[in-house]
């Protein structure tokens, strides 16, 4: 990509003017000059400000994009492939996922220091180029077939089959731009009819990779558990029930989460406020190990609806963690949605358990959990499917007598978590729970005498002996609302932990063109989960965070040299203990549209549309990129099985379908470190 920069705006000034703005410039020299200095004297000051300090025995591993950093990794014993002489990966319901050593690669303007397009980072991620995998040779492989050929997987989220037809796009209609609009504009006004897109999906897994070393030997495997409490796990793979049988329980790896929604981006592009009123549905469902939906389990509720009354649309987007909410204990036991919209974030507990066919139910099982809430009525006008029973904390009703354009101010008194959005929990190296409030680069213009670019953490007390409706939650201890003049109340956590760095401290481990930031103090945003991960040799945290850059457009030629609110990614490494400081972050990158070999393409109506049209470049800084305009890592997960050496990164497409991509851990700790293994070679 070429640097290029705006046009100077033509005409000139009076000399007062001139005056005016070399003493501006001067002033903000200055300012920035007091600024670097306190940041070195607070880094470099042993004696103050302990709370910020690195945690004993800790240090910044490297700095990102020196030229004489070498990275080497130590790989644990492959135990799970027997046989080295068979071929390398393996296909499993159109999706290839690499099993076997992976030939450490590295795309080529890294190597050789140069400037990096966002989208050839994508295809590094996917091994587009067939030399990503090049091994010299077929290594065995009795078909004949090259190992260069075999690609790590990716596939598109089928549609939930619990949405009623009607509520869909048919593919015969997917070039009839009128009927779209249709669709989307001109139905009713509590928008009961309009036309439904899953998207923004995110995935938990059941179980871990857990590394086990043989006492008597010395020798070190991978053995599959869960670290969630039994009768949680039981209640999501249907155990708890007679009705389902050994196969059909142990068939359950993942639980599903998903946006499903008639706000969509899917083009012709459409501007965000329409006719009738926004609906969005929370999307459940459980899949296997293939990443393939378990038939009759997925069901979309209408959260709005449920918690608030009708002809609201408060919620937008959907989380779900597992947590521990009881002392003493180190398995997860509960979960909890986080669900924002316009007026903020909220927080409930809720649970969720399969359920047989309702013709095959013959007694109500009880719950015997923490919560005490009322279940949501299986088909009906809360929710779409029966595979699934679902209660949240608090019972319907609550705000009936309610003017709507109240509810959620008031609701927020309750179950509110924060006016922002984008949250994260992890767990630190000592097992306790955090929420990751912004991942780096945080700047809060009110807060002069805080760390700049910082990684904000606070941290979370899930524990309670029960969860009661109407019952206010003390999750977060620091927590207090404060007054802010023409403005709903704010939100303050007294006990939040800054790191001292985050952007541009340390140093991208690889260069390209950072776009204009929509909104500059609050540019960079968390994305997708948090995962565990090693970086030479030490335990990390990585995320991906997501940048939204601001339209250009040349107001004298209307020449446009960059699309508005285009999405750019980064990962982004921090340390596991407070006060988690950044230790690594990548240049900007982006994801790719779906393709024709992607297992679930043609299920997506979209995938009718000319390819010309369904993935037309975006132009960012004068330049076509290859990706969509909207792409949003909403999920981040470590595979299960397969030696833990995998992936999973979900993310939504212009609000219209989700993707996922098998992403091996190596590439990712390559992008991070910026550098090339010994031996590696390059991926043009």
């Amino acid at each position: 990509m070429k640097d290029r920069t705006r046009r100077p705006r033509s005409g000139g000034g009076s000399l007062g003017a001139i005056y005016i703005r070399l003493f501006s410039t001067l002033v903000i020299v200055g300012i920035a000059n007091i600024l670097i200095m306190t940041a070195w004297i607070a880094e470099n000051d042993t004696g103050t400000n302990a709370r910020h300090q690195a945690p004993p025995g800790s240090k910044r591993i490297f700095e990102a994009g020196s030229p004489t950093m070498m990275v080497n990794f130590k790989e644990l014993p492959d135990k799970d492939t027997p046989h080295k002489n068979k071929s390398n990966s393996v296909s499993i319901s159109g999706i290839r996922i690499d099993q076997g050593p992976f030939n450490t690669t590295m795309i080529s303007c890294i190597q050789e220091r140069k400037v990096c397009r966002y989208d050839d980072i994508g295809d590094f991620l996917e091994s587009r180029s067939a030399k990503s995998f090049s091994s010299g040779g077929n290594d065995g492989d009795s078909s004949g077939s090259s190992i260069s050929n075999m690609l790590p997987g990716a596939l598109v989220h089928k549609p939930m089959t619990c949405i009623p037809p009607h509520r869909r796009i048919p593919h015969q209609k997917a070039n009839d731009w009128p009927y779209i609009l249709e669709q989307r504009n001109a139905q009713p006004e509590d928008g009961s009819m309009t036309a439904l897109m899953d998207y923004n999906a995110m995935l938990i897994p059941l179980y871990k990779n857990v590394k086990v070393i043989d006492d008597a030997g010395g020798s070190t495997s991978t053995k599959i558990m869960s670290d969630l409490d039994p009768s949680l796990l039981d209640h999501l793979t249907g155990k708890y029930h007679s009705y389902f049988s050994d196969e059909e329980v142990n068939r359950v790896k993942y639980l599903s989460i998903s946006r499903t929604s008639n706000l969509h981006a899917c083009k012709p592009r459409f501007e965000f406020h329409f006719g009738t009123l926004a609906q969005d549905f929370i999307g459940i469902s459980l899949l296997d190990d293939h990443l393939q939906r378990i038939e009759g389990t997925d069901i979309a509720i209408n959260f709005d609806k449920w918690v608030v009354g009708n002809m609201t649309a408060i919620f937008h987007d959907f989380r779900v963690v597992a947590a521990k909410s009881t002392r003493g204990k180190d398995l997860k036991d509960q979960l909890f949605l986080t669900t924002s919209g316009h007026l903020g974030t909220y927080l409930f507990p809720m649970d969720i358990r399969r359920m047989p066919p309702v013709s095959a139910e013959s007694v109500q099982k009880p719950w015997n959990t923490k919560l005490k809430g009322a279940a949501v009525p299986r088909s009906s006008e809360f929710q779409y499917g029966s595979g699934m029973e679902v209660r949240f904390v608090d019972d319907p009703g609550r705000f009936a007598d309610k003017r709507v354009y109240s509810r959620g101010d008031l609701l927020f008194k309750d179950r509110g978590l924060d006016r922002g959005k984008n949250f994260h929990f992890f767990e630190s190296s000592e097992g306790k729970t955090y929420m990751e409030m912004w991942p780096h680069g945080y700047n809060d213009p009110g807060q002069r005498k805080r760390p700049f670019n910082s990684h904000v953490a606070v941290p979370v007390d899930f524990f309670s002996s029960s969860f009661e409706p109407l019952s206010p939650m003390n999750a977060f201890p620091g927590r207090r609302e404060k007054f802010v003049k023409g403005k709903r109340k704010q939100v303050e956590f007294l006990d939040e932990i800054r790191s001292l760095n985050g952007d541009p401290t340390p140093k991208r481990s690889f260069d390209n063109e950072v776009p204009k930031h929509l909104r500059p103090n609050m540019k960079f945003r968390g994305t997708s989960q948090i995962i565990d991960m090693t970086l030479n040799g030490a335990p990390f945290k990585v995320g991906i965070s997501h940048s939204v850059a601001e339209g250009w457009i040349d107001k004298e030629t209307n020449v446009r040299h960059t699309d508005h609110r285009t999405y750019l990614s980064q990962f982004y490494a921090f340390s596991p203990d407070p006060p988690f400081e950044v230790v690594a972050i990548t240049g900007h990158f982006c994801f790719n549209h779906m393709l024709e070999t992607d297992d679930g393409y043609s299920a997506q109506w979209v995938s009718e549309r000319a390819m010309t049209n369904r993935t037309a470049p975006i132009m960012v800084h004068d330049e076509e990129i290859r990706c969509p305009l909207i792409t949003f890592a909403s999920g981040m997960t470590e595979m299960i099985g397969r030696d833990g050496n995998n992936v999973i990164i979900t993310y939504g497409v212009d609000d219209c379908y989700s993707r996922s991509i098998i992403v091996p851990k190596k590439k990712i700790e390559l992008l991070l470190l910026g550098q090339v293994q010994d031996g590696a070679t390059a991926v043009s």
